[in-house]
């Protein structure tokens, strides 16, 4: 299986944002960077997970979770996460932090964090405002998995068990 943190299939992409040159809000960053390879792993008939935002815009980290950690860090491994998390304390507050590439390796450990639809997924590859868009199409897309809700409480637990080895 592969698992792919990337693509935006029913929510606003997050390229926009980053530079104002940029007018694309359809993609994800990842997709954005380089469709053609994306749409080649779609196509290519491997089995794929994909853990876009529409799942990781449900795992937002928050406040309350940079709080918790604040109280609960007993291993260097969740000391050292939340030194991260407090570099990126105004992104938190704003709500535009997210645990992106957590969740996606939380999925591969525990499916279940997740429900999981089969979806024909086409990537655009072309050049302009839409290209590195991954966007449901039954006739041109390839059938993948594709990550669509999260239990986000559950997986912000598993988060905090982990980085502090229990």
């Amino acid at each position: 299986m592969i698992y792919v943190m990337g693509g935006a299939v029913y929510v606003p992409g997050n390229v926009g944002g980053k530079d104002p040159e940029i007018k694309n809000t359809a993609a994800e960053w990842n997709m954005y960077i380089d469709p053609y390879s994306a749409g080649v792993v779609f196509a290519s008939g491997a089995p794929v997970t994909l853990i876009p935002l529409d799942a990781t815009n449900q795992v937002p980290v928050t406040p309350d979770f940079y709080g918790r950690l604040k109280e609960d860090r007993i291993t260097p491994e969740a000391h050292f996460f939340f030194d991260i998390l407090t570099q990126r304390l105004d992104s938190i507050n704003t709500g535009q932090y997210f645990f992106w590439d957590q969740l996606a390796a939380a999925v591969v450990i525990d499916e279940s964090l997740a429900i999981i639809e089969e979806i024909s997924i086409k990537v655009v590859e072309s050049e302009g405002d839409e290209s590195g868009r991954t966007t449901p199409d039954d006739y041109n897309g390839s059938r993948i998995r594709v990550c669509v809700s999260v239990e986000s409480t559950r997986f912000q637990n598993l988060i905090l068990t982990g980085l502090n080895g229990r």
